[in-house]
């Protein structure tokens, strides 16, 4: 893909690497795993720190730039956790942002829980970030998720507040599913030297922005968040200024809806608000609605007809699929999504795979909404990344690593070090979809356990030692014929 960046902002994310990127960073509170556990259905491992960081990252034009986010720090003496950057999905405003612990705050809390220090920017033009936000501006959010996990790290070095390992994870929802694959990109390309990927499971995003979603989003059916197509503009005037030379707001939008986009691009009203505003006149005007009416007709022909526009260039310039990531990467989408097509996740994976990637896979969670799918989604990606996470302690780095299994195709042989037998040690097996199959105690030095009730194919091994997760591993059933 061909870059509009101009090279200048290129080296200053460059130089970037090399400078202080951490401002300040200030505790929020402490949420225990009983809270968070009762709070979203699920098993917390962690009690979780909560912190507000502001750091320094460029803005679309290369300037330094101060924005803010949020880390989410499990709490345990000594341990050494992977860095998880996660991405959030679209918000309503500046203040509805995961550092205000508002704005897809939970996704990042959550993650937290299963033994992750979880980075999650509240990206450009939000939160403590002045100006507009540049929305699905693949290397704005790339540069300020990037920046906040070096702020995170910068932490680590200077505080005891938490310690970390060399892994990396990456995930995000909707808009963050498109985000995280650009930070993804970014860190592969550009950043292996800093930060090597160990998974990453995009969910749900728009990949495809210049394609599959100007489909969805233009043509003759109904589309429910039409004031996306509002905030993508005001961005993108922001981040391509030559490009969007001469194309005012009055030149793109029909006029019975400029002044409700004023009022959003001044920060009168929020995203929620120019929605129903309007989806309102949209039912008015057009009977349904249906975004391409907001728009003239010379500019929905160029978008839909001409990849040379500015407009479609600049589209194109923020998708994300077109690349082969190198780390393990799990495509999590839904069928019945309303407002992401599915179809972005399997372009990606077809356009992926034939680019050389070895391990991509697109994976349907259901004939579910786009809010029905967050939480298979988020189930699915704990699970994925769970095979590939290692825990350690500063006491004996290499503790975790000394449990062994192995298999005779109908009983599962387990040894534990010696510092775990007999000290509350259990063994979980859960199915690829993380439904548990399996769970078992582990009193000795040496046990077994009759598995020949289980299908054939892959499974999860987590090993907990007095309530912590400090062992995730694959286990290949094979049924005997």
């Amino acid at each position: 893909m061909k870059k509009i960046l101009p090279l200048f902002i290129f080296l200053s994310f460059f130089l970037n690497a090399w400078a202080q990127v951490l401002d300040e960073y200030t505790f929020l509170r402490t949420f225990t795993k009983d809270e968070i556990s009762s709070s979203f259905g699920i098993f917390a491992n962690y009690d979780i720190d909560a912190y507000k960081v502001t750091y320094y990252t460029p803005d679309v034009h290369g300037n330094s730039h101060v924005a803010s986010g949020l880390i989410c720090v499990p709490q345990s003496t000594g341990a050494f956790f992977p860095l998880l950057c996660y991405q959030h999905g679209t918000v309503a405003g500046r203040d509805d942002v995961p550092s205000n612990l508002e704005g897809g705050y939970q996704l990042a809390l959550i993650l937290a829980s299963y033994g992750y220090v979880t980075t999650a920017a509240d990206f450009l033009g939000l939160g403590e970030s002045s100006g507009i936000h540049p929305y699905i501006h693949a290397d704005t959010e790339a540069s300020a998720a990037i920046d906040l996990m070096r702020a995170t790290r910068e932490i680590a070095h200077e505080s005891d507040a938490f310690n970390l390992n060399d892994q990396v994870f990456v995930t995000g929802y909707s808009q963050g599913g498109q985000a995280a694959m650009a930070a993804h990109r970014e860190l592969e390309t550009d950043l292996s030297d800093e930060f090597r990927v160990t998974a990453a499971a995009p969910m749900s995003g728009p990949y495809s922005i210049s394609e599959k979603m100007v489909e969805f989003t233009l043509g003759d059916d109904p589309y429910p968040t039409v004031s996306y197509l509002a905030w993508v503009t005001l961005g993108f005037q922001e981040a391509y200024p030559e490009l969007f030379e001469g194309y005012k707001l009055e030149s793109i939008f029909r006029p019975e809806y400029l002044d409700d986009i004023i009022l959003f691009r001044d920060e009168v009203i929020d995203r929620i608000e120019l929605n129903d505003r309007m989806s309102d006149t949209l039912v008015k005007y057009a009977g349904a609605v249906i975004p391409k009416f907001t728009i003239h007709d010379s500019i929905l022909v160029a978008l839909t007809t001409n990849p040379n526009h500015p407009f479609s260039m600049a589209l194109a310039d923020n998708d994300t699929y077109d690349w082969a990531p190198q780390a393990p990467t799990r495509l999590y989408y839904c069928t019945e999504d309303e407002q992401v097509t599915f179809e972005n996740s399997i372009l990606a994976e077809s356009v992926m795979v034939a680019n050389g990637a070895a391990d991509v896979i697109a994976v349907n969670r259901g004939a579910l909404t786009h809010g029905g799918c967050v939480f298979p989604a988020t189930t699915s990606t704990i699970l994925f990344f769970s095979v590939y996470q290692l825990l350690s302690s500063s006491d004996d780095v290499t503790s975790t690593y000394n449990i062994k299994h192995y298999t005779d195709g109908v009983h599962l042989f387990v040894t534990l070090p010696e510092k775990f037998a007999f000290n509350n040690t259990r063994l979980e097996i859960l199915d690829m979809s993380g439904r548990p199959v399996g769970s078992y105690t582990l009193n000795q030095h040496i046990s077994y356990f009759d598995v020949s009730q289980l299908t054939s194919g892959l499974f999860v091994l987590n090993f907990y030692n007095d309530g912590r997760l400090v062992k995730a591993d694959k286990f290949v059933r094979v049924r005997n014929i």
